[in-house]
């Protein structure tokens, strides 16, 4: 079986010319406008003799060009990388070195980095260092490159098994895992989401068109051709007027917007009237902030928990979970996944017992690119001997099959001989009236080994002291959860998606 991108844009162009393909800052891009550019930047790349087995990066902030871009790798039959643009230029590099791409189209906030980091990278070719906006004697200007070579379709089509993208973590130092995906692996996600009327949808895409998380949703939108409307960067009030202004109907958004936006003070159930399908990722969703959705909309409300490297997924139904009084879960296994729940030492766990959560699904990658090992250690095989991933993360599946996290391995505090869930602490302090957010860590203790530390975002009205947190927060916890210290914060570190950097917060010690 083959699949052609090339051919549903053919299409498009043809049919819908006028529809808009992309909004950005107030500019709109039609489909013929947009796809004629594509198709240029695929005839560009296979003229130079690019094509299936190839790579190609783009390192960039969030743009139509950007957008544009991926879409042109995609058609051109080559495989995209899209380097994550908060990286350090060290780890960037490492990513290059690592992918062997053969050409590079940079933005201008990253032109400088490139200019003195990638040029002497020896797979790059010259001839493939692009501009996406502002050339130098380095980076060729893409457009003026791009409209030398012809609109037509360039008539790709790509098996199942051929690889579409590696992405990277947001790594800072040494040589960040890059996963591999196959068309296979994304075109799953657009068979997932045919039932949810992205045909015709106007998408707002507000986190990095680098990261998983947005493919989740962009890769469907660029399959069927709804309208994007782009954000460069996330402003919770700024999506509440692009959510009001151009009626969008989806949305992906990870927990920290869904929280900013709702805090905002131009939040209004009525600006949410458009919507039908919210999608929430990368974190887990409080279920206090799942009530607040459901009473301030009548959109559908997904939330997705997995990993980027597949195998691990389930689906959470709000409403359906609402009703069933599941709202603190992630949702069940995907059709045709398994899950199951290991103990410390590989047994398999019963209902309500917490182990390491392992599964299998439809979308599973390739593992990592040159990483044997890391792959290896990812995998793990039940008695019939099928492939299991493992998550690293902590949880237990209930009676009725619906699971619930309880941590990272790596985030779990070991006090005393007892591991203690950061998530149950964390939970205890963000119901207080005086905390926005929390995170709890391991800090280092003589007399217990590791004792259990709180960082917390105070509400700006608020004039408790640390000492009053902490003593409030121990009432609701058992004795062996006593958190023994609390430490204010403006904000919490995150990742560009939104995910807690506890990393950082371990590092304070």
């Amino acid at each position: 079986m083959t699949l052609s991108l090339c051919e549903r844009l053919d299409s498009r162009r043809t049919n819908q010319p006028a529809r808009l393909a992309y909004i950005i800052d107030g500019v709109e891009r039609d489909n013929k406008t947009s796809i004629d550019h594509v198709f240029r930047i695929a005839n560009g790349l296979i003229a130079a003799g690019i094509g299936k087995g190839d790579r190609i990066a783009v390192l960039s902030r969030n743009s139509i060009e950007c957008a544009e871009v991926m879409t042109g790798i995609l058609c051109s039959g080559a495989s995209m990388v899209p380097v994550p643009n908060t990286a350090t230029p060290e780890a960037q590099r490492n990513m290059l070195l690592d992918s062997a791409v053969k050409g590079l189209f940079v933005s201008d906030q990253y032109r400088d980095a490139a200019l003195e980091h990638f040029v002497d990278i020896p797979s790059i070719r010259a001839d493939l260092r692009f501009a996406l906006e502002t050339a130098c004697e380095q980076f060729h200007d893409h457009t003026t490159w791009a409209n030398t070579f012809d609109i037509s379709s360039p008539n790709v089509h790509m098996a199942l098994d051929e690889e579409y993208d590696i992405l990277y973590s947001s790594g800072t130092t040494g040589i960040p895992k890059g996963i591999i995906h196959s068309h296979l692996a994304r075109n799953l996600l657009i068979s997932g989401t045919e039932k949810m009327e992205f045909e015709g949808g106007v998408v707002l895409t507000s986190t990095p068109l680098y990261s998983n998380t947005t493919i989740t949703t962009w890769w469907p939108s660029v399959w069927v051709g709804a309208t994007q409307v782009i954000m460069r960067k996330f402003n919770a009030e700024r999506a509440n007027e692009l959510i009001r202004d151009y009626a969008i109907t989806h949305a992906m958004l990870v927990p920290v917007q869904y929280q900013r936006m709702w805090a905002s003070p131009n939040h209004s159930p009525d600006n949410w009237k458009s919507v039908k399908w919210l999608f929430s990722t990368s974190a887990p969703l409080s279920a206090v902030m799942k009530e607040k959705i459901l009473k301030d909309t009548s959109a559908q409300l997904l939330e997705f928990y997995g990993l980027t490297e597949g195998g691990v997924a389930t689906t959470l139904i709000a409403r359906k979970a609402a009703e069933l009084g599941k709202l603190g879960s992630v949702g069940q296994v995907q059709p045709g996944g398994e899950l199951k729940i290991l103990g410390e030492n590989g047994e398999l766990l019963g209902p309500n017992e917490s182990g390491e959560i392992v599964g299998r699904a439809g979308i599973m990658s390739d593992g990592y690119l040159n990483r044997e090992e890391a792959t290896k250690a990812m995998h793990w095989f039940d008695e019939q001997g099928r492939l299991f991933y493992r998550s690293g993360d902590v949880g237990y599946l209930d009676e009725d099959g619906w699971l619930f996290l309880s941590d990272r391995i790596k985030d779990m505090i070991l006090s005393g001989g007892q591991n203690i869930y950061a998530t149950d602490l964390e939970q205890a302090l963000n119901a207080m009236p005086d905390v926005v957010e929390s995170a709890v860590v391991a800090k280092p203790s003589e007399e217990w080994g590791e004792t259990p530390w709180a960082f917390v975002v105070r509400r700006a009205d608020s004039e408790r002291v640390e000492e009053d947190i902490r003593f409030d927060a121990n009432k609701r916890l058992s004795p062996i959860q006593a958190i023994a210290g609390v430490t204010f914060m403006d904000e919490l570190p995150r990742s560009d998606i939104g995910k807690i950097l506890k990393r950082q917060l371990r590092d304070t010690f």
